[in-house]
């Protein structure tokens, strides 16, 4: 496995991991802010619906294919910027906003992480190390879930979102190595 992929693979999981604590718990979130079930699946169709869209577009744009190490570095970061946005977050209308970001987030970071990955397979060692990835983030998903309950159900909320906000400051930390190594993804920049 490249030192890329090495460095994908751990802020993925430290990304991952954050997601995990909140998902099963989100409606109830949803609902100590007022919301009810119809909100809660709109903020999740605005996630969604934003997310695709950027994937949509970015994955034709040529200055995107060439920079996804950097897209990689801005993904993380804006998924760390509306993470902590959750602790501003007391009313459904500002839970919108912040579900904007985290599509943004996710629709930048989704095409280039995925590219940069793919960039820097083998194609003896592909299943392999998709399978690392995958093997990874369902671990990672279901550990999170169940600290996730345990930090709400013993202090709150805005405990989980902090401890959120210290995984993906950390993933951004990790990611920002990839700026260090452009070349890896030359087969890309032709």
């Amino acid at each position: 496995m490249t030192r890329t992929a090495r460095i994908l693979l751990a802020a993925s999981f430290l990304a991952l991991f954050p997601l995990g604590l909140l998902g099963p718990i989100y409606a109830i979130f949803v609902k100590d802010i007022g919301g009810d079930v119809l909100e809660a699946g709109a903020s999740f169709a605005i996630f969604s619906i934003l997310s695709g869209i950027f994937i949509f577009l970015l994955g034709r744009w040529k200055f995107f294919q060439k920079h996804l190490n950097t897209f990689v570095v801005i993904g993380y970061s804006l998924l760390t910027v509306g993470q902590l946005g959750y602790l501003w977050v007391d009313s459904t209308l500002k839970l919108f906003i912040i579900q904007a970001i985290l599509g943004i987030a996710g629709g930048i970071l989704e095409p280039s992480w995925d590219g940069l990955y793919s960039a820097n397979l083998t194609a003896e060692k592909a299943a392999h190390v998709w399978s690392n990835w995958a093997g990874g983030r369902d671990l990672i998903g279901g550990i999170g879930a169940l600290v996730g309950g345990v930090i709400v159900a013993a202090y709150s909320f805005t405990a989980l979102f902090i401890v959120m906000a210290i995984f993906n400051v950390t993933a951004v930390s990790v990611s920002l190595n990839l700026l260090k190594d452009r070349t890896k993804v030359s087969g890309l920049n032709k």
